[in-house]
């Protein structure tokens, strides 16, 4: 921030600033972070003009740095690539009753909680479903059916395992906690926080340990790699929070947030890698103003689509 821009804003506001915006050392808490949003946006909502002062914020709350990764060179004739296609999801929260079984269905920008008969608890993420029975049988495994994503806190039971079905892929447990991340059209993963769980995929099996995540690839194959759990669980805090992280999987995830559809002009720019911290609260507008502040992208707004092109 230059010395004019630091002139526009008072010490209190710097400081929320540099609360929001901290890119170094130790991160600020979801609270704080999302405390110091709301002060800053109240403060400033009548007297500062949205197009330009929400830029400079936005430069501010970020403070980011894009690694410096050169692009690649494009491509020739390439077609557009869809990242994220929107989905038929409902407008508010919805528990619907089909026979001996429930669905639970959220909407954009909102999570759901729900503990199971067995006593197991359920953050069901934005645009997912959930189907689960009123009570599990006493003679078979414990089993749901999600689409979508969800942090699950299973109750241990050694006699009957716990299954999560999500597409192709099953997740066994006896007693953890994890994410399930499986939406249409993304690729499949799970992430371990306690416990241990197995990860199953037509005849492929493989267990993972904490700190580790699988995901299905392209190839129908399951790949299992090391992750960050506090970046990787930063949905439930209410934040996006991503280090060097690329800037293609960022854009799936604010998709799947705001339930928009995302397309890339090439995947020549898609691998750059980005920082990027910010309010699940903010609108969708206030967050495509941050991302463009970082110079690694373009992104507009067309027919309903978030279109991503080389800056």
């Amino acid at each position: 921030m230059n010395d004019e821009e630091k002139n526009m804003y008072s010490d209190e506001d710097l400081r929320l600033l540099q609360v929001l915006g901290e890119a170094a050392g130790e991160q600020p808490s979801a609270e704080e972070t999302e405390k110091a949003w709301q002060q800053f946006r109240q403060q400033h909502r009548q007297r500062q003009n949205n197009r330009y002062i929400w830029a400079s914020v936005a430069a501010a709350v970020v403070c980011l740095l894009a690694l410096g990764l050169p692009f690649i060179g494009e491509r020739t004739n390439e077609r557009p690539i869809e990242l994220y296609a929107a989905l038929d999801v409902p407008s508010k929260t919805t528990t619907v009753e089909a026979g001996d079984s429930i669905v639970l269905a959220t909407p954009p920008e909102q999570t759901a909680e729900v503990r199971l008969s067995d006593g197991t608890r359920i953050v069901l993420g934005a645009n997912s479903r959930l189907t689960y029975p009123r009570s599990f049988a006493l003679d078979a495994p414990r089993e749901v059916r999600l689409s979508g994503e969800a942090r699950f806190e299973v109750t241990h039971d050694a006699d009957h395992p716990f299954w999560v079905i999500s597409g192709e892929m099953r997740t066994e447990v006896l007693g953890t906690v994890f994410d399930v991340n499986a939406y249409p059209g993304n690729r499949a993963r799970v992430i371990l926080y306690e416990g241990h769980v197995r990860i199953g995929h037509q005849q492929e099996q493989l267990d993972i340990h904490p700190g580790q995540q699988a995901v299905l690839q392209d190839n129908r194959h399951l790949n299992i790699t090391s992750v960050n759990l506090k970046q990787a669980g930063s949905w439930i805090e209410g934040l996006f929070d991503y280090d060097n992280m690329p800037l293609g999987e960022v854009m799936k995830h604010i998709g799947t947030w705001y339930n928009v559809s995302i397309t890339a002009q090439s995947e020549s720019f898609l691998e750059r890698r980005i920082h990027f911290r910010f309010p699940r609260t903010a609108s969708l507008n206030e967050v495509v103003t941050a991302l463009n502040d970082l110079g690694v992208a373009r992104i507009t707004f067309h027919h309903q689509t978030l279109q991503v092109e080389k800056p």
